[in-house]
């Protein structure tokens, strides 16, 4: 009389979670070539601007990364624990990208380029995250 128990929660969403994922890996390439190659050729700054731009783009990328993965793992080993983890890896990520941004030469890096780049993955990442919770919830 005890069958397999339905699939409910993260194990759920494997299907469009994982789209989602797919999607955002191709869309951050596809802004990372685009935005290269632009202010390359369209800034002053030559490939200085284009690699700033990436270099913005990896950072925003790899700083909710770190926190996704942090708060994922807590979550599901001491989900008691998940809310102070996520502000202290918030506040650890605000931390170490001011101080990559105070520690970086404007010879080196193009201020603006780099601010687009920041921007350009900060709205990547949310707007898959915003589609992948909207699948969830109308697959559920």
């Amino acid at each position: 009389m005890s069958g397999p128990l339905p699939v409910t929660g993260p194990a759920s969403r494997s299907v469009p979670r994982s789209r989602a994922v797919t999607l955002r890996w191709l869309t951050l390439a596809a802004a990372a070539a685009l935005g290269l190659l632009a202010f390359s050729v369209l800034s002053g700054a030559g490939a200085r601007a284009g690699l700033s731009f990436v270099g913005g783009l990896a950072l925003a990328v790899a700083s909710f990364e770190f926190g996704a993965f942090n708060i994922r793992f807590v979550g599901r080993h001491l989900p008691a624990m998940t809310l102070p983890v996520a502000m202290l890896s918030y506040l650890t990520t605000a931390i170490a990208l001011g101080l990559v941004l105070a520690a970086s030469s404007p010879r080196v890096v193009d201020g603006p380029a780099i601010a687009v780049g920041l921007f350009t993955g900060l709205v990547i990442w949310l707007g898959t995250e915003l589609a992948a919770s909207r699948a969830v919830r109308e697959r559920l």
